[in-house]
């Protein structure tokens, strides 16, 4: 009788435990976009954003970007950001990023000869991680 006793009042813990946590929400996006190639807005080449083009569609029918035409081509759900770094700057490569919106980005003046410059949404990076593509 006592062992029912104390398999119950377990029972009854475990269920009291788990029912209190709600469930984990990311304060943080993440999404599967390819790298398409950086802006050429400022001279110093390191300066300047790269794009990123999701994957569509992405999960919960999320658009974080926008349409741009870039070299004669068009691309849907771009964002750009000034964090890639140098072994993620690979065009064509896909990403699983992790990031957090920063919004619009504003238009800026250029110092670039030939400058290409978009202004759409930036973000801010927490983690990318290499996908087979």
């Amino acid at each position: 009788m006592v062992k029912k006793l104390h398999v119950l009042g377990l029972l009854i813990l475990i269920y009291s435990s788990c029912k209190e946590k709600p469930p984990f929400q990311p304060d943080y996006e993440n999404a599967v976009g390819s790298v398409i190639s950086s802006e050429n807005c400022r001279s110093i080449h390191s300066q300047n954003a790269w794009l990123v083009q999701f994957a569509e569609p992405i999960a919960g029918n999320k658009t974080y970007g926008e349409d741009i035409i870039y070299n004669g081509k068009v691309y849907s759900n771009v964002v750009k950001t000034y964090q890639l770094r140098d072994s993620a700057k690979v065009v064509g490569k896909r990403y699983l990023f992790e990031f957090y919106l920063d919004g619009k980005s504003p238009q800026q003046e250029c110092d670039a000869t030939d400058p290409v410059n978009f202004n759409i949404t930036k973000i801010r990076l927490k983690n990318i991680i290499g996908i087979a593509n």
